[in-house]
């Protein structure tokens, strides 16, 4: 018999990787000049792009905190040099992430806790982390056309 815990681990580990998959195949037909495509007034893909690393390194961070871990590898940062590059520092932050999820306890995964002027559990880090791949794919390929 599965538990909650069991089920909702699952569940959002399912979750992740779905909404990273749709992430990827927004990247696929994507060339390495379509890094500087942008909406007037918005970002350009490559940006988007940046943000989702940057933001899933925080989340990675953040499981760390919530857990009380040191944080595993070193974020890179700065300008994308090609689709291939995107890739491989989504993989990275996606391997922080995991790594900092590895091995989590029942109490630790629904937890909450004050984090500045917010609360947070690793349940919910995991949610906002899936739901912002998702988002910014539908991004991606809005501005790619």
């Amino acid at each position: 018999m599965t538990s909650e815990f069991e089920q909702d681990l699952a569940t959002n580990r399912e979750a992740l990787a779905s909404a990273r998959a749709e992430l990827l195949d927004a990247l696929a037909p994507l060339a390495d000049a379509d890094l500087e495509r942008g909406k007037r007034g918005g970002w350009t893909v490559g940006r988007v792009l940046e943000h989702v690393i940057q933001s899933e390194w925080l989340y990675a961070r953040l499981i760390a905190h919530l857990r009380d871990l040191p944080v595993q590898g070193d974020v890179v940062s700065g300008v994308l040099s090609s689709i291939d590059d995107a890739r491989a520092r989504l993989d990275a932050s996606r391997a922080a992430l995991l790594a900092a999820l590895e091995g989590v306890d029942e109490e630790s995964f629904y937890r909450l806790r004050e984090v500045g002027h917010e609360e947070y559990s690793i349940l919910s880090v995991l949610e906002n982390t899936a739901m912002h791949d998702h988002e910014h794919a539908d991004q991606v390929r809005g501005i790619a056309g």
